[in-house]
């Protein structure tokens, strides 16, 4: 069992002798490493880095792949982690509108609409199914976090109006109203936050990840 601080500089040692050479061409698909019952390949990999750079509006040079060989392999095996626990869960419900206007986000972001997006990842040579694929699992982890620890995201109301209590003076009813909303929500998110990462961090102490 590794962690991913561990992982880093493994990670980046293995990854330097895979070479993309020619970014059209096709690689040899070969498994690089296994995470639980499930595994991440080569194609995987590239797929990840590439859809990273444009994604990210970055050029795909050689440069710019190397330095994000680490980053996309330890985003696969999360991804994979958090898949393990989905599918452990039955966990199927998300919001089909979330996805959406994450993609149209993303299109946007590169001046383009959804089919526009398709036909650069069709340029790249790179698996656009897998990109959609990849958002829908965080979706579906949130669902995943949601379902298990909806009881435990009380806020403290106490501390809800100490935080606005200097601002009620140059504020109106209305407003005050908005802004206590808005203290609720994002005390709301950060405990949501707290309960993601937590939970995730037990899984990986309990996941054998092995490099190949």
């Amino acid at each position: 069992m590794k962690k991913f601080s561990v992982l880093a500089i493994l990670v980046y040692i293995f990854m330097s002798n895979l070479l993309f050479v020619n970014l059209q061409s096709q690689i040899n698909n070969f498994i690089v490493v296994k995470v639980g019952n499930t595994i991440v390949t080569s194609v995987d990999i590239q797929n990840q880095i590439i859809t990273n750079l444009i994604v990210n509006k970055q050029e795909l040079t050689q440069l710019n792949i190397d330095k994000n060989k680490n980053f996309s392999v330890q985003s696969l095996i999360r991804k994979s982690i958090k898949k393990s626990e989905i599918d452990k869960y039955k966990i199927t419900n998300y919001n089909p509108a979330d996805l959406q206007k994450y993609i149209e986000n993303v299109a946007k972001n590169l001046n383009t609409d959804q089919n526009g997006l398709k036909e650069i990842f069709k340029q790249a040579n790179i698996d656009y199914d897998s990109f959609v694929e990849n958002y829908k699992v965080e979706l579906l982890w949130n669902t995943l976090i949601f379902s298990l620890y909806q009881n435990q995201t009380n806020i403290n109301m106490v501390e809800v109006n100490n935080e606005i209590e200097n601002l009620k003076e140059n504020t109106n009813n209305d407003e005050l109203k908005k802004l206590k909303e808005a203290v609720i929500n994002r005390k709301r998110e950060e405990k949501f936050q707290l309960f993601s990462r937590s939970h995730f961090t037990n899984l990986e102490n309990t996941i054998n990840i092995n490099f190949q």
